[in-house]
């Protein structure tokens, strides 16, 4: 969008051959242009997490940072936010989009499976891929089948990260396919997690295509929704 590219020359915000400046919400999303399509329910994630003002935020697997964004549009008062990202381009463009758009966000490039952050975040999202090596139609394009199919870490991987960088009051919450929510529950468990309530996403068939589970050390039982569009 050309309002989205004036917006960045006004904030001296580089910009590369090949990218796009899309809407997000009431701001800006750097990225590819014709590459991988960022979360499209990434304001419905947002709206399903409560922080507190002053809390800290991490998204692991932040991509070009489409679920900070909204965090921050929705809940303004956090305290910072923090991006875990492996691609370098991708993190590349998370911290540009935190610049085009002033959001109080750091980008950290690194595998969740060796992750150097300590346990000290409110909250931690995530949307990692879900697909296993070699499942379906797996692009040949690396950056886009990265993120699609879990070349760099596992469900376990991310539901261990997320455990790991928690506050012992924090909560995390996981984006995951609706279809795969099984194997979701069985990892949250497995990083002594406890699963407190589920939202089925539908999809623009009214089909169940995402949950969002939110999860946190201790307390009872998981309430299971459905929302549809």
């Amino acid at each position: 969008m050309r309002a989205g590219r004036a917006e960045a020359r006004r904030r001296g915000v580089a910009l590369h051959r090949g990218e796009a400046v899309d809407a997000l919400g009431d701001g800006w999303l750097i990225r590819d242009r014709g590459g991988f399509d960022p979360c499209p329910w990434a304001f419905d994630v947002a709206r399903a997490v409560h922080p507190r003002a002053g809390d800290r935020a991490l998204d692991l697997g932040c991509g070009t940072g489409v679920l900070m964004g909204a965090l921050h549009q929705v809940h303004g008062g956090l305290r910072s936010l923090v991006g875990v990202e492996l691609d370098a381009t991708a993190a590349d463009q998370a911290r540009r989009n935190a610049l085009l758009n002033g959001w109080p966000a750091g980008v950290v490039r690194a595998d969740v499976r060796a992750l150097p952050l300590p346990p000290a975040f409110d909250l931690v999202l995530t949307n990692p891929p879900f697909y296993p090596p070699g499942w379906g139609r797996q692009s040949a394009d690396d950056r886009v089948a990265r993120a699609t199919h879990a070349l760099h870490g596992d469900i376990g991987d991310f539901t261990r990260a997320a455990a790991a960088a928690l506050k012992p009051h924090g909560e995390a919450l996981f984006v995951y396919d609706a279809g795969h929510l099984a194997a979701l529950l069985l990892a949250v468990d497995a990083a002594h997690l406890t699963a407190r309530e589920a939202v089925l996403l539908d999809d623009d068939r009214g089909l169940p295509a995402r949950v969002l589970l939110r999860a946190r050390r201790g307390g009872a039982g998981l309430t299971v929704t459905r929302r549809t569009r």
